[in-house]
């Protein structure tokens, strides 16, 4: 019986002394073998006897069938040469925790998938445990690329938001890896200087391209850090701007299309069929905004007309829809044509008279470069996009977060390199690892 319960629970380097069960749960006591009962439950090394036992632990461990396993154990105290006074290591926990370590497994595989509320539903357990037990699960298996030295060739640099009020979280996405490689709360040169401090001298040097927007902390931690980095600012960024600036024009030209519609009076009573009908031109320009948006050979009848009633009434408009459409078929082109249509369309640009087309040609310019390099080099922020929405899911499914260490263990755990195992999965390759190291 006692092979037998160390099978079911999993639990090595003891002997079962006692077996309970009740309704609910199932609980069997255990004592370590001389062989791990005198180690330090912090570093692991082997320590003397400090105390005996005066009270006894208790371990969450998988259910069994509808019942709760527990594991109780005497537990007693050894004195380590590194680290002093600590309580003695047991093979199925971590120190400090009150679950074994295949239970905190899946829980971190459930909580990527699941919002906290279902996982401690269904396991069990409170909800404030389940982002407690991420982030020992997330410490445990943390062997970051950084840490061992790893060369990132292609990087991408982004911030994204995970709650209103302007709250934002700084992401960076090793390309070649495909993966988060590092996260921290906030944005600025201030947050990205930290991950680059992290990186080893080689390891900085190492970075040849990094893909990002139009951001200047980002632009300026990159010169200061990475000397041979080559900046690409993401072709999707510039028709994005193309678009904020566009739409600017076209919010003037309703304003101007609607004082010209309230100074056309009309007589009491019910129109007549000879009356001239109302200029609905303002509502037409308001409504308009997908259709400048769009690109010309995915136009609807509707959206063309739109377009056509723009271009013979607000000429203005019609030409900083057109300045739109020529850039964002210059970033579709090749290295040496797209270097000398920008240069024309940034000229076209500079003389427009229109304010916001200005400001997109200062916008442009300096970011000139980075530009051309990402047409150059063929590469894109797609990655780090497609992470972003990925995070969105995850603080969506969770319905937020009010501990900031929770919500970055999740996103490393589900984002990241580490590959979090479901809990027999785990234990099978533990079991491997163990039989290859005997």
């Amino acid at each position: 019986m006692s092979k037998l319960y160390k099978s079911i629970f999993n639990v090595n380097g003891c002997s079962v002394v006692k077996q309970e069960q009740t309704d609910t749960t199932v609980t069997i006591t255990v004592r370590l073998t001389k062989g791990n009962a005198s180690r330090c439950g912090c570093c692991g090394r082997k320590g003397k006897l400090y105390d005996n036992g005066r009270e006894q632990r208790v371990w969450r461990t998988l259910d069994l069938g509808t019942k709760m396993g527990f594991i109780r154990m005497d537990t007693y105290r050894v004195k380590c040469r590194k680290c002093g006074v600590k309580t003695v290591k047991v093979p199925w926990a971590s120190h400090r925790s009150g679950f074994t370590d295949a239970f905190e497994q899946q829980v971190a595989w459930a909580v990527c998938s699941m919002s906290k509320k279902a996982v401690a539903k269904q396991l069990r357990i409170a909800w404030n445990t389940v982002g407690e037990i991420a982030d020992r699960v997330w410490e445990r298996l943390d062997t970051r690329p950084i840490k061992a030295g790893c060369i990132f060739r292609r990087i991408g640099i982004d911030e994204t938001s995970y709650k209103k009020g302007h709250k934002y979280i700084t992401v960076v996405v090793d390309h070649d890896r495909r993966c988060v490689i590092w996260v921290h709360e906030g944005y600025g040169k201030e947050v990205l200087d930290l991950f680059m401090r992290e990186l080893s001298e080689e390891q900085r040097k190492g970075v040849e391209l990094v893909t990002c927007d139009g951001a200047k902390w980002i632009r300026s931690s990159i010169e200061e850090f990475l000397p041979n980095a080559e900046r690409c600012v993401d072709s999707f960024h510039v028709v994005q701007w193309a678009t904020e600036a566009l739409d600017k024009v076209r919010v003037e030209a309703w304003k101007e299309a609607r004082k010209e519609n309230r100074n056309q009076k009309r007589g009491r009573g019910r129109p007549t069929k000879d009356s001239v009908p109302k200029d609905r031109t303002a509502e037409g320009i308001k409504n308009s905004r997908y259709a400048l948006g769009k690109a010309p050979e995915n136009l609807n009848e509707s959206q063309q007309r739109k377009i056509e009633l723009i271009a013979s009434r607000y000429p203005r408009l019609y030409r900083a829809y057109q300045l739109k459409e020529e850039l964002r078929i210059i970033l579709k082109m090749g290295y040496d044509d797209a270097r000398e249509n920008l240069d024309r369309w940034l000229w076209r640009a500079s003389h427009s008279r229109i304010g916001s087309v200005k400001d997109l040609y200062a916008k442009i310019k300096r970011n000139y470069d980075g530009i051309l390099n990402t047409i150059r080099l063929g590469v894109s922020n797609a990655r780090i996009e497609a992470t972003n929405n990925k995070i969105k899911l995850l603080i969506r499914t969770a319905y937020g977060f009010r501990n900031m260490n929770n919500m970055l263990s999740l996103i490393m755990l589900s984002c990241s390199y580490v590959d979090v195992k479901i809990a027999y999965e785990w234990e099978s390759e533990s079991r491997e690892s163990s039989s290859k190291a005997a």
